[in-house]
């Protein structure tokens, strides 16, 4: 069952442009910028839909997909699109990612964020119904 990740601006970001980033900073931790060839120059890990009001975003998610962690990965882009963790939350975070070869995409999603299923989407003017 489909599930998403609405995702709020921060900052000077928009709800689009962070989310395009996050799921761009993920693909980079299986595929580091330094080692990308030209046709992986817009990688992403997952996809981004957009609300009818033309404003919000939302990643497109399955919180079981196994992102493998290239040796030469770092994290500071990612964890940056997340200002609301604290400093003790992004250390566990590039700790628990730089120190595995893989990982289940659950295990950092912040607490700070909510997974929502189709129904919620729908019900909150995501999808018509003749969309799904």
């Amino acid at each position: 069952m489909a599930q998403y990740i609405i995702v709020l601006p921060e900052g000077t970001l928009t709800s689009e442009k962070r989310a395009k980033s996050i799921t761009r900073e993920l693909y980079n931790i299986t595929t580091p910028l330094a080692v990308q060839e030209p046709y992986q120059k817009d990688g992403t890990v997952f996809g981004v839909i957009v609300h009818p009001d033309g404003v919000q975003h939302a990643l497109m998610v399955d919180t079981s997909y196994i992102i493998p962690v290239h040796e030469q990965a770092t994290l500071e882009k990612l964890v940056s699109l997340f200002p609301e963790l604290t400093a003790d939350e992004r250390f566990s975070l590039q700790s628990y990612v730089l120190n595995s070869h893989s990982f289940p995409f659950a295990a950092i999603i912040p607490s700070t964020v909510t997974v929502r299923d189709q129904q919620y989407m729908v019900d909150n003017g995501w999808f018509e119904i003749d969309d799904i």
